[in-house]
């Protein structure tokens, strides 16, 4: 399943892939398929963004490190680029005319106190003048952010020139060998899909239930509950239901959101509420409250895969040879069948900032979080 990037191709950069390392099971070693891919550009943000996410198709792969993957990715908005660089010049300008006209001000205001005249001092004149003898340098950039200026609430994207250098050097200790760009010709493929986006259902679609007329039914009901003899069962009481040892509420909770669109594909909000498969172990919670690797930033929800991709892609007519068995006889069809990715759901967490490692002018690929959940054992 995909939602295809307008125009811009399978890589935010043709000429720049990501590493083949992003696209390769690290239990198999073998190349993943693509589950799903978005432009999901930030509001206010500098950078074309499209998020991707990788799965091994082979079933014993499942429930093992590696073999799911989330890359987000991007390319800066030239166009953007200048026209918040330019915004951030004329602030700059703008800026420097005040503090001009404020030292101007202060000279005249102060520069004549009788105190002074008469002192071993220059006195305040003196002081105003040579603050506003500097040279006002307007094309020095006063600030480490990659426009000039100091970075303000209408571009929180981007961070100062010091943070990218830094990111850069902790990319850099992490000592980890690069691979070779991945060649998108030999990734293997589902067919494409096109998605369309509506707003979650919170409620049934269908009209709900006439409490007046469910009441007259169980009044009803209870007048038919009489035996042969006329008596009545009103002293009987039901057992309440006890729930099977192992119930995940979680798990209930679930389905029943499941239940209002079944054909619902991905859920989606940008630091919203992630919906859980099941219940979290402490390892998952450790997992999805990490900081960013590159920035140290917080991590939020972004995504996660339905089920119901499961139904709309062809993972057991794809599956690798290698899943089925060599004596196909002794085992059930059921058994043969039983190949391909498998999940309840596949949640994705990214940085918070969205921060973009290394220099702005180059595309960049960062490996986010990525939580899978499958069904209970």
């Amino acid at each position: 399943m995909m939602v295809l990037v307008k125009r811009l191709g399978l890589w935010l950069d043709p000429n720049t892939p990501p590493s083949s390392d992003y696209c390769t099971c690290r239990v198999c070693r073998d190349k993943m398929y693509l589950l799903f891919q978005s432009y999901a550009p930030l509001p206010d943000s500098a950078f074309h963004r499209v998020v991707y996410v990788w799965a091994c198709n082979k079933r014993s792969c499942m429930k093992k490190e590696g073999s799911f993957s989330v890359v987000r990715s991007h390319v800066v908005d030239e166009v953007y680029l200048k026209a918040q660089r330019q915004k951030e010049e004329e602030k700059r300008k703008k800026e420097e005319k005040r503090k001009a006209a404020a030292a101007n001000q202060g000279a005249f205001s102060q520069g004549f106190q009788l105190g002074d005249l008469w002192g071993s001092s220059a006195g305040s004149f003196a002081k105003a003048a040579a603050k506003s003898a500097a040279p006002a340098k307007p094309f020095e950039l006063k600030s480490t952010s990659p426009f000039g200026m100091k970075a303000s609430n209408e571009t929180p994207s981007f961070s100062a020139k010091k943070e990218a250098i830094d990111i850069a050097d902790q990319m850099n200790q992490l000592s980890i060998q690069p691979s070779p760009p991945v060649d998108a010709a030999s990734l293997p493929k589902f067919p494409g899909q096109y998605l369309y986006i509506d707003d979650e259902p919170k409620e049934p679609r269908f009209n709900p239930i006439d409490m007046n007329r469910y009441k007259e039914f169980l009044d009803m009901e209870k007048e038919m509950l009489m035996d042969v003899d006329g008596e009545t069962w009103q002293g009987e009481t039901y057992e309440k239901q006890q729930l099977p040892k192992g119930f995940d509420k979680q798990f209930k909770k679930f389905t029943e959101r499941v239940e209002l669109e079944p054909s619902q594909c991905v859920r989606y909000e940008f630091a919203g509420q992630p919906l859980f498969y099941s219940a979290l172990h402490p390892q998952q919670q450790q997992q999805i409250t990490s900081s960013c690797k590159y920035c140290k930033g917080p991590k939020v929800f972004e995504f996660q895969l339905m089920p119901n991709v499961l139904s709309i892609l062809p993972t057991a007519e794809y599956a690798s040879e290698s899943e089925q068995s060599a004596d196909n006889t002794k085992k059930s069809a059921l058994d043969r069948w039983s190949v391909g990715m498998e999940f309840g759901t596949i949640l994705a967490f990214v940085c918070q900032k969205d921060c973009h490692p290394g220099s702005i002018e180059e595309p960049a690929y960062v490996e986010e979080t990525v939580l899978v959940q499958f069904e209970t054992d």
